[in-house]
């Protein structure tokens, strides 16, 4: 193991830091930046192809797509609490609510094949069994650790997702947001209205973003003195280590 040598200044020389990996988190920002391009992509030539009754419809392929990418979060979450050596009650109950959200769009699923409300029973009640029994077991730690885990990447971008989800999604869903001021004859002026309402949200979401590079710039002093890479660990609270209590110094001979 290296040990940390003064030069000749008396500056202490740091440890190589580790090399980045091909997948790291730039990387995949890129990554998650074309395939959701790509897809805004297809859901035009589909909507130019086949029209967009079929594209929007009831059980359609958008609506799918949904289900599938929802299912795929949960098991992901699922997989990465078993991964985990920590925090793994608040990715059980995230995974819980997706699963939940996954459920609820194929509502009309359950229903046809079962009953009414059937989603909400068949499985919000055992994903809800399953979040609770995470939160008894972690109830003593998951204040602690989730204050720790909901400041990385992957729990940073699902309460963006979270947030726009239940916020800007659910009052385009809501019927007096296009009956109150009349319907437009004008389809230039609906997708005028549907563009502002969406950039709203999407720069409110990039105002938070700002807020938190203040955080993480003025973390805790100096900030002219002090790396990026620090100032981030200090404001965002990326250290996934779990505390250890340290052994006893021995005296020296």
């Amino acid at each position: 193991m290296k040990k940390s040598q003064r030069n000749g200044g008396g500056q202490s020389e740091d440890l190589a830091p580790p090399p980045r990996t091909t997948f790291d988190y730039p990387v995949r920002l890129v990554a998650y930046t074309l395939i959701a391009a790509a897809l805004c992509q297809l859901i035009l030539l589909a909507v130019r192809g086949v029209g967009i009754e079929f594209v929007a419809r009831e059980n359609g392929p958008v609506e799918l797509a949904q289900v599938d990418m929802a299912l795929f979060a949960s098991v992901c979450l699922m997989i990465a609490a078993v991964q985990m050596p920590f925090g793994r009650t608040l990715l059980i109950v995230c995974g819980c609510l997706v699963g939940y959200a996954a459920a609820r769009e194929c509502d009309s699923w359950f229903e046809s094949v079962f009953f009414d409300d059937a989603y909400k029973y068949l499985a919000g009640l055992p994903l809800l069994g399953v979040a609770l029994v995470a939160l008894v077991r972690g109830r003593k730690r998951i204040v602690v650790e989730s204050r720790v885990l909901l400041r990385t990447p992957s729990m940073t971008i699902f309460a963006i997702g979270g947030i726009y989800i239940c916020t800007l999604c659910q009052a385009f869903d809501v019927p007096d947001l296009w009956t109150a001021g009349g319907l437009s004859e004008s389809p230039e002026m609906t997708k005028a209205a549907v563009e502002e309402f969406a950039e709203l949200f999407g720069y409110l979401l990039l105002a938070f973003s700002g807020v938190e590079s203040l955080a993480m710039a003025f973390a805790h002093g100096n900030v002219e003195t002090r790396s990026v890479e620090s100032a981030a660990a200090e404001a965002t609270c990326i250290e996934l280590t779990t505390p250890q209590v340290d052994a006893p110094s021995r005296k020296a001979a």
